[in-house]
């Protein structure tokens, strides 16, 4: 064999070694750098997970506090309907005695004018009740 050959055959051998060392450092620096990536992945994910639960503690102990709040604000708000319609109540209940003892005066002081008003309008709610009757006979 030839100087030369021999030469060119340990250059493409040194050449190929060099290759090989190359690539084996890069594996492993790619490998080391997915370990790292994988712990972070791993401590970001924990993270995520301790945040989440926090979180979720903090929505279980607030919905009572909440839920109370709501159910003493709606009582609240019943009473105060109540009360009001008592108000309501007692006021239609006075102006009825007011309008009704305002009746009874005027039909004291004009008996034959109330006769007339309490016919005529006896005589307006028999046509309106006998209409009502006929319009819903004639719709069945």
């Amino acid at each position: 064999m030839s100087t030369k050959v021999k030469t060119t055959m340990d250059n493409a051998q040194d050449m190929i070694d060099t290759g090989v060392d190359t690539a084996q450092q890069a594996v492993a620096r790619t490998a080391d750098r997915a370990d790292e990536l994988l712990s972070e992945s791993r401590r970001a994910a924990a993270e995520a997970e301790a945040s989440i639960q926090a979180g979720l503690r903090q929505v279980r102990d607030a919905v009572p506090v909440h839920l109370n709040r709501a159910a003493h604000r709606a009582e609240d708000l019943a009473r105060a309907g109540i009360d009001k319609a008592r108000a309501a109540g007692t006021v239609v209940a006075n102006k009825a005695h007011e309008v009704g003892e305002r009746t009874t005066d005027y039909v004291r002081q004009e008996p034959a004018k109330a006769l007339l008003m309490a016919a005529a309008a006896g005589a307006a709610a028999t046509l309106l009740v006998t209409w009502a009757a006929r319009r819903r006979a004639e719709r069945y």
